[in-house]
């Protein structure tokens, strides 16, 4: 009996160890490079079947099936038609971004480095954060007119706010000690900022322009929605009151690609060549 019960308990611990052992190299396998492309196929293959689900319960003029919308977006495509709306939405995204970052910046700095300019501008930027976007685009529509620069003055107001306040608190963030500990080493006002201080807020920086990118192309959209005759926006209103949520849903599957591509590929390898300096973090 005795005999027995040792010989069960080596054959759990055995079976144990290979369970574990199984569950380390998978673990192993996950976490490389082809790991992670097999989480992210993953990840749009549910994408896809929730799409699926939707267009199976909801009637075709309200959701469209994916290859319905693929078909679509291909004849588009060829007739190139759709490349003139792209580009038009495209350049008023890079104005409205460049605007929007280069105020956030003055302004980021200037109340992170200043007590007086925190305190003047800290109401500013509270109140803007407050009032509605629509608001805001509809008065400068008032203002500028219906034309491109209150466009792109429209898209890239309402997120300055927003982009101020994570580069204010990423320059309050940087820590004193480092630059203290740096000047009693005799080092150089210019390699303080580029070794001290800068590493420090580059990776706040590049947060700030990811996240405002998402933010302008979404308000682009919107303000060309509301006042534009051209552009991606103009045309999903336009297909929107007709009623065809397969053009609608092509154009809007045809920029969110154009925005990853620009997100995932282009400023991904930007991320990973300015901070290949810093450790991999472990991640569960």
């Amino acid at each position: 009996m005795l005999l027995q019960q040792i010989g069960a308990q080596s054959y759990r611990s055995g079976a144990g160890a290979k369970f574990a052992t199984l569950i380390a190299a998978v673990r192993a396998s996950l976490s490389g490079r082809w790991g992670d492309h097999l989480i992210r196929t993953s990840s749009i293959l549910t994408l896809l079947a929730a799409w699926y689900i939707g267009a199976a319960y909801l009637p075709a003029s309200v959701m469209p099936a994916p290859h319905v919308v693929a078909r679509v977006l291909a004849t588009e495509i060829r007739s190139f038609g759709i490349w003139n709306d792209v580009a038009i939405t495209l350049t008023r995204i890079a104005l409205a971004f460049s605007i929007a970052m280069s105020i956030a910046l003055i302004l980021g700095f200037a109340m992170g480095l200043s007590k007086t300019a925190e305190c003047f501008f800290e109401i500013w930027i509270i109140g803007a954060i407050t009032m509605p976007s629509l608001v805001l685009i509809l008065t400068i529509y008032m203002v500028v007119g219906l034309n491109d620069r209150a466009a792109i003055l429209g898209a890239a107001l309402p997120v300055v706010p927003i982009l101020t306040i994570n580069i204010w608190e990423a320059i309050k963030g940087i820590d004193q000690k480092l630059i203290d500990m740096s000047k009693a080493y005799h080092a150089g006002r210019v390699r303080i900022i580029a070794s001290v201080i800068a590493p420090q807020i580059a990776p706040a920086l590049l947060a700030s322009a990811r996240f405002g990118l998402g933010l302008i192309w979404k308000m682009v959209l919107f303000v060309e929605l509301l006042g534009r005759s051209d552009g991606v926006g103009y045309k999903i209103e336009f297909y929107y009151q007709s009623f065809n949520m397969s053009e609608v849903m092509a154009y809007a599957l045809l920029f969110v690609l154009i925005m990853l591509f620009l997100e995932i590929v282009a400023l991904g390898k930007l991320e990973r060549y300015l901070f290949n300096w810093r450790p991999a973090q472990r991640r569960f």
